[in-house]
């Protein structure tokens, strides 16, 4: 009788075994499934888009740069690239723009942007020339420029967005932004 009980306790000690290594893959696996949905949830998603417009009289080219995801970005570091060249400041860029009679830009460099928002990074402004077209413009544009946006979003959690000719890359996952290379934006 006694050989009988100790089976039993056995069995029940062992399906407790169980039972608590059930429970605990199952809070693991929620717990995962929980910091996805978090991430999810304050993804930034940079995208980056240089234009070329005609307004009035004068053609207007830039660089804008919006969030389409549904969590802020911080903007870590920027690169403009010139026929694969940093170029290092708003004064350099601007010498790359002849003609221009105006100009803006907005600093973007660990500035905040929200879900939904654009911010336009740099416009260059020039009288239109009669045979100017704006698009063929935008395609010479796309030819010789190509930007590099590092951003990371609340959870410390860091892309690369390119630009890079008519293709438009999906944002690249890095451990953190670089702090060398980077355009004075």
């Amino acid at each position: 009788m006694r050989l009988n009980s100790d089976y039993l306790q056995a069995f029940g000690t062992l399906a407790a075994a169980i039972a608590a290594l059930i429970a605990l893959f199952v809070a693991w696996d929620q717990g995962r499934v929980m910091r996805q949905e978090i991430r999810a949830s304050v993804w930034p998603a940079l995208q980056v888009d240089g234009f070329s417009t005609q307004r009035d009289a004068d053609i207007v080219q830039g660089l804008n740069i919006q969030n389409a995801g549904v969590g802020p970005a911080r903007i870590d570091a920027i690169s403009v690239y010139y026929q694969d060249a940093l170029v290092p400041d708003l004064e350099a860029l601007s010498e790359l723009f002849p003609g221009h009679t105006g100009r803006s830009a907005t600093s973007v460099t660990g500035r905040i942007i929200g879900a939904g928002d654009t911010v336009e990074v740099f416009a260059f402004q020039a009288p239109r020339a009669e045979d100017d077209d704006a698009v063929d413009m935008m395609y010479d544009l796309a030819s010789n420029y190509s930007v590099d946006v590092c951003y990371c979003s609340v959870l410390d959690e860091c892309w690369i967005a390119h630009t890079s000719g008519a293709a438009t890359p999906k944002p690249e996952s890095v451990d953190a932004c670089p702090v060398r290379g980077v355009s004075q934006l």
